[in-house]
């Protein structure tokens, strides 16, 4: 953010496995950046430059990145399958040619019942050309994000506060129980520390202390992991607002921002945009194969 470019899904808060309320923070090894999104505080240069400086002090690890010759498959597990509603993903057509050398590849989606890949045959068995429905859906989205109603509605949810009252409160409670048992401890401390050891009574004394010392120590550390689950949850509604409303602003320039985006961007950004794309069972006279596509983000309550 500091030289102009806009970076989300760096990291995410996520559920801890087998707990119930335990959140923690996973960086992502692939994330959306999209470029000169506001105003810059530093300038590029200057910014590669510190990147730098910070890399040569800090150890050298091998970088794996994904293959060049890696095809990006914009819509696998987001079209579903007219028949039996799973997932469709991308399916590779190679011919060769007479003289032995092979044709452009050409890339299908096909549903994934269809080889009994879970136990299940599904009997629909069109392969539905990638790039044509690639292409209409973002024909699709286009066209939407061009209609002032739909640009209107993107900019009241970019102002929309998200409403953390009840959290904050919670937190608050949390916070005030902390700073008294946090007083208390402290000050059972210093009695225990002034008992007078020739008292005949100083080992009880000490000892009731000491067990209300115990006690203390233990509703701290209860307090403070329940502050810190309920500071996860506010900070996983706060991060989904703020990936919402970076959404929300890369709609609004969709053809400009889309078209500079390589193809891993791009999928990135449709699986977060994009929770289902529905196909007709048979290719409409049109020549179209796409039926609806379902939001992920409440723009609009209804299907595309």
């Amino acid at each position: 953010m500091y030289c102009g470019n806009i970076a989300y899904g760096r990291r995410k808060i996520e559920k801890v496995i087998g707990t119930r309320d335990d959140y923690h923070l996973v960086p992502q090894k692939e994330y959306l950046l999209v470029p000169n999104a506001h105003q810059p505080i530093v300038s590029e240069e200057f910014w590669n430059k510190a990147q730098k400086k910070m890399e040569s002090q800090a150890k050298k690890y091998e970088k794996v990145n994904r293959s060049k010759n890696e095809k990006v498959h914009l819509l696998s597990g987001i079209v579903k399958c007219p028949e039996c509603g799973a997932g469709m993903h991308s399916n590779v057509n190679k011919k060769k040619k007479e003289d032995g050398s092979n044709y452009k590849d050409i890339f299908f989606y096909r549903c994934k019942h269809r080889d009994m890949t879970r136990g299940y045959k599904c009997d629909f068995s069109k392969q539905i050309n990638e790039a044509v429905l690639n292409s209409d859906v973002i024909e699709v989205i286009g066209d939407l994000v061009k209609k002032p109603k739909f640009a209107e509605l993107m900019r009241q949810k970019i102002n929309t506060k998200v409403d953390t009252t009840e959290i904050d409160a919670e937190i608050n409670n949390y916070t005030k129980q902390l700073r008294h048992n946090y007083g208390l401890k402290d000050r059972l401390i210093d009695e225990i520390d002034s008992l007078d050891r020739e008292d005949i009574h100083y080992e009880r004394h000490k000892g009731d202390l000491d067990k209300r010392l115990d006690q203390t120590y233990n509703r701290i550390d209860e307090l403070e992991n329940e502050l810190e689950k309920a500071q996860a949850r506010k900070d996983v509604i706060e991060q989904d607002k703020i990936t919402g409303d970076n959404i929300y602003k890369i709609l609004l320039n969709f053809e400009n921002i889309f078209s500079n985006m390589d193809d891993l961007e791009r999928k990135q950004f449709i699986e977060l945009l994009i929770d289902e794309i529905q196909i007709h069972p048979e290719k409409q006279e049109n020549g179209q194969w796409l039926k609806s596509i379902r939001l992920k983000l409440p723009i609009i309550n209804q299907n595309v």
